[in-house]
């Protein structure tokens, strides 16, 4: 990663951190609120794809969080914080379930296993009516203050989500320029020729799997608690939370650190714009999305960061060929 996109993340993070002194509407801090939950889990989701595998099961991890916080701060009076990092490693175990066919099965095979997946945790979520208390799910306390994650306005809640994105932003940028990134990177091109070097491949992508779990728990855990609401058909939707962050992070650029943050950051005020815009028209937002898709994939098929490239380098092209023209 070049120090001009790790400059550009700085200041990016700067902006954030400014955005609540300059904008009060609660409404617009609300969705930058959501943004950002969605841009926590998009860079989780492309922790993956960094190694070529396309999951759509994040919706089960994410539901995983949500249930374990809300379970152990309504049932057992556990701090929401303590909470969080339950979430984490409950996420965690859970993507062990799906490392089994992640070992077993390649391309669409695994991703069909992982939708799946996300099916069977919304039935038992609904079936397990003493724990998760079915269909009617579960509503956090109304205790506020910082120890319980609950405050009235929204200023809070975003910079406490904002602190973790940018945590998780750190580690990714981290992860792709380590030496488990370069694997990564490889094992996306070829992975038998990796292989073939000694690298674990299989341990490589169980590790990646559970990290990118955890991290999508958390995200989970804190929409819990800021949404106050816990029922199956929200926290398990795979519309939401497995097939969005797929979007985000394609369309903004699949495998690569600023790509699913641009995807994130674009695609969803858009999506809630559609949807109070045009609520008459249901679907509208996943319809634009789908066109959007399609044009991308076809003009960049790397995504919005690949295609600016390429416009950038046929930019320069044209820059010296009209300084070639003039000598």
């Amino acid at each position: 990663m070049s120090n001009r996109n790790i400059l550009g993340l700085g200041i990016a993070g700067l902006v954030a951190l400014l955005l609540p002194l300059v904008v009060h509407d609660q409404y617009v801090l609300h969705i930058a609120v959501i943004t950002l939950i969605y841009v926590g889990v998009t860079v989780a989701w492309n922790l993956m794809a960094i190694g070529g595998t396309l999951s759509l099961g994040h919706a089960a991890f994410f539901g995983v969080g949500a249930y374990t916080v809300a379970i152990l701060y309504v049932n057992l009076g556990v701090n929401p914080w303590v909470g969080i990092l339950a979430a984490m490693v409950m996420a965690a175990a859970a993507s062990m379930v799906l490392a089994v066919p992640l070992l077993r099965l390649r391309g669409p095979f695994f991703t069909l296993s992982s939708l799946a997946f996300v099916e069977v945790l919304r039935l038992l979520a609904i079936w397990a009516v003493p724990l998760t208390n079915g269909s009617v799910g579960i509503t956090t306390p109304p205790d506020q203050g910082f120890a319980f994650i609950s405050f009235e306005n929204r200023e809070p809640y975003y910079f406490i989500v904002l602190a973790m994105v940018i945590v998780v932003v750190a580690f990714s940028v981290w992860l792709y320029n380590s030496r488990i990134g370069y694997h990564l990177r490889a094992m996306k091109t070829d992975e038998e020729a990796i292989r073939a070097l000694g690298v674990h491949t299989n341990g490589l992508k169980v590790g990646t799997l559970a990290v990118s779990a955890a991290i999508t728990g958390a995200f989970g855990a804190f929409a819990a608690l800021y949404l106050f609401v816990i029922e199956p058909e929200t926290q398990f939707s795979m519309t939401l939370y497995s097939v969005q962050p797929a979007l985000n992070g394609i369309i903004g650029g699949m495998g690569t650190i600023v790509g699913p943050i641009i995807g994130a950051v674009l695609m969803t005020p858009l999506g809630e714009w559609l949807r109070t815009s045009f609520s008459g028209v249901q679907g509208l937002n996943f319809m634009i999305y789908g066109v959007a898709l399609i044009v991308i994939v076809r003009l960049m098929p790397g995504g919005l960061v690949d295609g600016w490239k390429k416009l950038r380098g046929w930019m320069r092209r044209g820059a010296n060929s009209n300084k070639k023209d003039g000598e």
